[in-house]
C-alpha cells in the first residue's frame, strides 16, 4: 500500500511515530543518499526520515498535497525543465534540485577528475582536460536540449532522443559528440513538429541558460561514464567504472568536495534552512 493510500492525518503523524523532526519524501532510491547528504551539511541538528515513493508521478501527488495544505511534510523533487518555463509549484516545504536533476549536481568536473585520478593509479590531475571535454560535450548537444525544452514548453510529448547520449556520439564507444548528428536529428524533429523549430522565438528564454545545469541527468551520466572509461583505457587501465560505482564516488565527493560557498551550495543551504524553519 502506497503512503498516499493512507489518510493525510496518518502521513502527518509519521514524524512523531518515527521519532524524527521531519519526514522527507523523494522520488527514488538514488535520491535518498543525495538529500541525506545535503541535509547533514545544512541542518545537522535535525533528525530526518527519508522515504522514496518510486516515481515522479507519485511524488507529485505529495507536492500537490503540500501546496494544498493537506500534508505537513517535506518533499524533494527534481526541477526538470519546470523552473525554466515557470511551472514549479512554490512552497517552502518543497525542495528542488539546483539543476535538472540530482545528477547535474553529482557529476561535476571535480568528481569526474577525482574518479579518473583514483582509478588510473597514475597520480595525475586531469581536471583541466575534464573541463575541456565537459564543455565540448555540452556545447555539442546544445541544439538537442533546446529542442527538448521546447518540447516540454509546448507539451508535445515527443520522444526527442534526449534520454541517452549514444546515438549522438562520433562512434559506438566514443566520448566525443558528433555535432552534425545532433543538428541533423534536431532538423528532422523540427520538420515533423513545428513547435520544435530552433528558429522559434520561444527559444529566447533558454538561449543563455547554463546547459550543464539543465541537461537531462541520465544523458549527462551516460556521457560521463563514456568519458571516464575511455580515459582510463587511454591511460593503460584495463578496467571500467560501472554506473553504481560512479554514483558511489559521486555521493562521497558530494560529502567531501562539494563547494558550499558558490551559488549552487548557497541555493541548497538557503532552501533547506527555509524548509525546516
Amino acid at each position: 500500500m502506497s503512503m498516499l493510500e493512507y489518510s493525510s492525518e496518518a502521513i502527518n503523524a509519521l514524524s512523531i511515530f518515527m521519532r524524527s523532526d521531519f519526514v522527507l519524501f523523494v522520488e527514488g532510491d538514488d535520491d535518498v543518499l543525495f538529500w541525506e547528504t545535503m541535509f547533514s551539511e545544512c541542518a545537522s541538528n535535525i533528525t530526518l526520515d527519508i522515504r522514496p515513493v518510486g516515481g515522479v508521478n507519485d511524488l507529485d501527488r505529495y507536492v500537490n498535497g503540500v501546496v494544498a495544505g493537506n500534508l505537513q511534510c517535506l518533499v524533494a523533487r527534481d526541477s526538470d525543465y519546470a523552473r525554466i518555463v515557470g511551472r514549479l509549484p512554490e512552497h517552502p516545504k518543497i525542495l528542488y534540485t539546483y539543476g535538472y536533476s540530482i545528477e547535474n549536481t553529482l557529476y561535476s568536473a571535480g568528481l569526474i577528475a577525482e574518479v579518473i585520478y583514483l582509478w588510473s593509479r597514475k597520480g595525475v590531475d586531469h581536471y583541466s582536460t575534464v573541463v575541456e571535454w565537459l564543455e565540448g560535450f555540452v556545447s555539442g548537444v546544445r541544439p538537442l536540449f533546446v529542442c527538448d525544452i521546447l518540447n516540454f514548453m509546448h507539451n508535445l510529448s515527443v520522444d526527442t532522443g534526449a534520454g541517452h547520449c549514444q546515438k549522438f556520439m562520433a562512434g559506438k564507444y566514443s566520448e566525443v559528440v558528433d555535432a552534425q548528428k545532433v543538428l541533423d536529428h534536431v532538423r528532422d524533429l523540427a520538420a515533423s513538429h513545428a513547435g520544435l523549430a530552433l528558429e522559434s522565438n520561444d527559444i529566447l528564454p533558454v538561449e543563455h541558460i547554463s546547459l550543464a545545469r539543465v541537461i537531462r541527468g541520465h544523458f549527462l551520466q551516460s556521457g560521463v561514464l563514456r568519458y571516464i572509461n575511455r580515459k582510463l583505457k587511454s591511460l593503460g587501465r584495463n578496467t571500467s567504472v560501472s554506473q553504481d560505482a560512479l554514483y558511489a564516488h559521486a555521493i562521497q565527493y558530494l560529502r567531501t568536495g562539494f563547494s558550499w560557498e558558490d551559488e549552487e551550495g548557497e541555493f541548497y543551504r538557503s532552501k533547506i534552512v527555509e524548509a525546516i524553519s
